[in-house]
């Protein structure tokens, strides 16, 4: 037998017992390389699997959050598991931990961990259920921020004419018209919204949306903000 054929079966070997040593748990190694080794060996299931077991058991007493992490479909749910997982590792948390049970040993870890867990749920349901309040104000700062702004010229115009006729806004003086530059005359509208969502901004937020929706059907090329 060539000395590169002992070679090679010597290495082969050795890697099976390295595979074997890791599996009985013997040899301690990064937890990158185990996690990939379990990967490969398709030894555990999807996460999303069993969080959505323990969901379903475990989070009755939540039931709002139950009901929506439920609702999800399956791909948003893996999603959200994945970033579940992240969150967890952040915070040298495993959560395999929670939903596999291993920590019931340990009652009052295992009620600090599912807290913490929970509460990051909770997070991403009111950030989602928010998500159109957050895009509409972005909107809106981008508009009232810098007046300047060429890009939202038409909209400012727009959403300050729509404010004036309804009596949200002062109408601007008849020489500032004539008189002012079309930067101050930006800035004057600008001024004018800051001050209309301030007065009331549920009211202002409907206004807004509803110019944006019309602008958005009947002009659909245009640039969005």
């Amino acid at each position: 037998m060539s000395i590169f054929v002992i070679v090679i079966v010597a290495l082969f070997l050795g890697l099976l017992v390295a595979f074997a040593l890791l599996l009985g748990g013997y040899w301690e190694v990064p937890e990158q390389i185990l996690e990939k080794i379990i990967a490969l060996t398709g030894k555990r299931p999807d996460p999303h699997v069993k969080f959505r077991a323990w969901v379903e058991s475990d989070l009755v007493e939540i039931q709002p959050l139950q009901a929506w992490l439920l609702s999800l479909h399956e791909a948003g749910f893996q999603a959200l598991t994945e970033r579940v997982v992240s969150f967890c590792a952040d915070l040298n948390i495993q959560l395999s931990w929670l939903v596999e049970r291993q920590i019931d040993v340990a009652p009052a870890l295992r009620q600090a961990t599912k807290t913490i867990v929970v509460d990051y749920l909770e997070v991403c349901w009111q950030a989602i259920r928010h998500q159109g309040d957050v895009a509409l104000f972005s909107k809106y700062h981008k508009l009232v921020s810098n007046p300047s702004d060429t890009r939202y010229r038409d909209v400012r115009r727009k959403l300050f004419t729509r404010l004036t006729a309804l009596g949200l806004a002062e109408p601007l003086p008849a020489y500032e018209l004539i008189m002012a530059s079309e930067l101050q005359r930006q800035t004057l509208a600008a001024n004018a919204i800051r001050k209309a969502a301030a007065k009331d901004w549920d009211g202002f937020a409907r206004i807004f949306n509803e110019l944006l929706e019309n602008d958005a059907a009947n002009k659909p090329a245009t640039q969005a903000i």
